[in-house]
This record gives structure tokens, sequence and C-alpha cells, in this order.
């Protein structure tokens, strides 16, 4: 018999709602049938997938404020944040649309080596087969589109796994392809408790491939999981992102981008700036304003849009950030701001005297709205700094001299570089993912369309004889 799972409201602890796990039985069922319904919708050109999937983003569009709404609640989210999200992922659901219209394949040379003369040699792109979504609580709508559009659109199949603390908005916005009329079983969408889902979901040898956003542990483990059968992975994972303030950067500009790039979601951002790495002729100064703007914020219930930020996604994950400040403030750092939580409530927090050879300033990754300055006397180590982490997912770089922020950029081992900016600021378009620990390929409209599929060759042989 299914397990039944609670959800609450961590801003006020009432239920939102309630949602059936899956046995291991019925999770060994929906990769079956997610087998045969691949098969199918395979067959489909891509012209009718295409039909389908704009159907999708309409429902999207025609359903955001339900979805956002239920999003809120069971998370924190600011509401006009949740909406951001939901509207937005139909825009970018439509990108991978576009783009797979026109993902052309290549004719190949074949004069260049002898013998291959009278050949033609082209390529075309095709499914995987059936993929298994592993969907964070962070973004769980964006990434939903993120992960399950691109894959559909190159014909595939998934099996979508929600995020345990607020599965409920992704299931509704799963439950869409129903309304669509797409066919059954083509996405089927579920929480589920985590033996069941690695021994029974990401081991199951019908399984093509593994998309997760998660920790970089949680790659690890998907990666030993994919191992006995070499399943394709992408993998986007931790990261403790940094951002170099310049001595001759805005210092007023330099707090809102700090504000904007840890506040939104509570600091709950795989790409969020985690650590500020401020020359040591401004960190007192940018410290004094970053807080006065910071007491400016409105911190309160996420369905109020008044309010700039709102919970954490659960006591628990409060706890453990106020667990990391202490942490890094018995290792040294002073707390100038913040600092306390109640419930999943956590203050905005401000750490200075953030030496770098503390926890925090390379690998001790916060997830939640916390300020570790970290102050530096050389371009060249600021760049040590940054790059002394064992992931390397975005960084940003804020100064006047754009020169000397590309020639640093160049130096910084991470995906993306934000110039005159934070590091959260994504574009929908880019190939998003990272250096070392932090995954395997990349996500994106640029990107996702290559992951979920693969390449074949055709080979004519002899066709162009006399």
């Amino acid at each position: 018999m299914s397990n039944t799972l609670t959800v609450t409201n961590p801003c006020s602890n009432e239920v939102v709602g309630t949602v059936a796990l899956p046995t291991a039985q019925e999770v060994d069922a929906m990769v079956e049938k997610s087998v045969a319904a691949q098969v199918l919708w395979a067959k489909q050109p891509l012209w009718a997938r295409t039909k389908l999937l704009y159907k999708f983003c309409d429902a999207i569009t025609e359903n955001t404020e339900d979805i956002a709404v239920t999003l809120c609640k069971e998370m924190g989210k600011p509401i006009e944040q949740a909406r951001m999200e939901t509207g937005g992922s139909a825009n970018i659901a439509r990108g991978f649309i576009e783009r797979a219209n026109h993902l052309y394949g290549e004719v190949l040379s074949t004069e260049n080596q002898p013998g291959f003369e009278n050949d033609l040699i082209f390529t075309m792109r095709e499914p995987l087969g059936v993929i298994a979504c592993v969907i964070p609580f962070n973004y769980p709508i964006e990434l939903f589109v993120h992960k399950v559009v691109p894959a559909l659109i190159m014909g595939n199949s998934v099996v979508v796994k929600a995020p345990t603390d607020n599965p409920l908005a992704m299931l509704k916005l799963g439950a869409l392809f129903e309304k669509i009329g797409a066919p059954e079983n083509l996405v089927q969408c579920m929480a589920c408790e985590r033996d069941i889902v690695t021994e029974h979901l990401l081991q199951n040898k019908h399984i093509a491939a593994i998309s997760l956003t998660g920790s970089s542990g949680a790659g690890v483990q998907m990666a030993q999981c994919a191992a006995p059968t070499l399943k394709h992975l992408c993998l986007e994972l931790g990261g403790n992102d940094g951002n170099i303030i310049r001595q001759d950067a805005d210092l007023d500009y330099a707090v809102s981008e700090m504000i904007a790039g840890r506040i939104f979601n509570a600091g709950q951002t795989c790409c969020a700036c985690k650590r500020f790495i401020v020359h040591e002729s401004i960190k007192d100064e940018l410290a004094e304003k970053l807080v006065a703007a910071l007491k400016k914020l409105n911190v309160g219930d996420a369905m109020d849009p008044k309010n700039d930020m709102s919970t954490v996604v659960s006591a628990v994950r409060a706890k453990k950030v106020i667990d990391q400040v202490e942490y890094t403030i018995g290792q040294g750092a002073k707390c100038i701001y913040g600092g306390t939580r109640d419930g999943a409530f956590v203050t905005p927090t401000v750490l200075v005297d953030v030496d770098k050879s503390y926890d925090i300033a390379s690998d001790l990754e916060i997830f939640g709205p916390v300020f570790p300055i970290i102050p530096y006397k050389t371009d060249e180590e600021a760049l040590e700094i940054l790059n002394n982490c064992s992931n390397g997912l975005s960084s940003g770089i804020i100064t006047k001299d754009l020169k000397q922020a590309m020639r640093m950029a160049a130096e910084i081992k991470s995906g993306a570089c934000v110039l005159n900016g934070q590091s959260s600021y994504r574009h929908m378009e880019q190939p998003f993912g990272g250096y070392k620990m932090t995954g395997i390929g990349r996500e994106g409209v640029s990107a996702t369309l290559e992951e979920h599929s693969q390449i074949k060759s055709y080979i004519v042989k002899g066709v162009f004889n006399k």
C-alpha cells in the first residue's frame, strides 16, 4: 500500500495538501509503461510533437495563478516570484520548441579521405528513450520545463520525480499533459521515497538517461546508479559561487546586485552568490551599506505581494542555515546583522572578517540569505579565493574596468561569469552548468536538446559512383 506525504506551509505550518507515494512495484510499472509510450511517441513527426507542446505552453499560461499560489504556499516562495517562475516557464518551453524546429543535422565532407569520395555521410538526431528527471525544491516549475520539454520534443518519454518538500505545484504542472490530450504514460510524475527512487527508478535498466538538478553528493549517487548500465547523465549540481567586488565598484550598485542575487528565493538558488570577495579598501563601507539596505526589506508571509522575502522551504533547512552561520562564527567570523531564525524564517545575515581559510570561503555552501564578506588585497588573490572551491557553476565581477574584468573572467573556473553583475543573472538560452564537481553536461535552450538526444550517422556508400 502506498504511503502518504503531508505537505505543510512553512510560513504557517498549515497543511497544504497530501500526496500518495508509489510503492516499488508501482514505480517499476511506471517505467515499463514509459518504454511503450516512448516507442509510439518517437514515431510522431516533429510537427506533431510541436503542436502538442505548444498546447502545454498555453496551458501553463492559463493555469499560472493556480500553480503559483500552490508553489507559494507549499515552499514559502513570495507570490510575485512564484508567478514569475511559473509564467516565465511557458516562454522557456517555447524556446526549446522553436529551437528543435531548427535543429539541423550535418552533411560531412567525404573528399578528405581516399576511398570515400563518392559516398554521402549525414547525421540525424534520435531520442535516447525513457529519461528520469529529478526535480529540486527551489525552482520546481522552471526546472521541470528545462528537463521535460526538451526531452519530449526530441522524442523521449519521461518519468519525473517531484521534490519531497514541495511536490504539489510540480504535480499540477505535470497533470496539464493529461488535460491537453498527451499520449497516455508519456509524462508520468510522482513524489517518492528516496530509496525507492534510487533502486527502482534510477537503476532500472530501461531508463536511458538521468537528468538531475541537485547537490554534488546527489550527483555522485546518480552517477553510481547510472554506471552499471552506462546511462546518459545530465547533472546540474552544487555551486558555492563567488562574486568579486573590486575597489573601483559603485558600492550602491554592488549592494543592489548582492541583494538581488541573495535575497531572491530566500537565497535558495544554486547559482546565487554565496561568497562575496571584496577589496579590503571598501569592505567596511560596503558592509555598512548592505546592512542599511537589508533593514529596509519586507520579510513575512509569502502570499503578501509587499514582502521581498519569506521563509526557506522548511524549518529543518532553516536550522541547517543557522548551524552553518554559527559554525562560521566559531571559526572567527563576526555577525553584524541577522544570524537568527524563527521557524522557517531566516533573518538576512551579514558576516564580516571572513578569512579565506574558513570553510565558507571555499566549499561550505549555505542555501539561505547569508552574505559572507571575504576581503582580498590583489586581483590575483581574489581569483585564488574564488577558484579555491570544488564547484564552479557561475561567478561575477563588479568593477568599472571592463578590460580587467574580461582578463579576470578568463581565469575563473566556472561555467559562467557575469561581468558587472551577480552570479545568478541567467538567460534561458545560455548553456547552464559548470566546472569540477558542479556536474556533467549543460542545460538551457542552446544545449539541452543535444543532451537529451543522440547522433546517428548515415553513410550511403558509393552513391556518387559513375
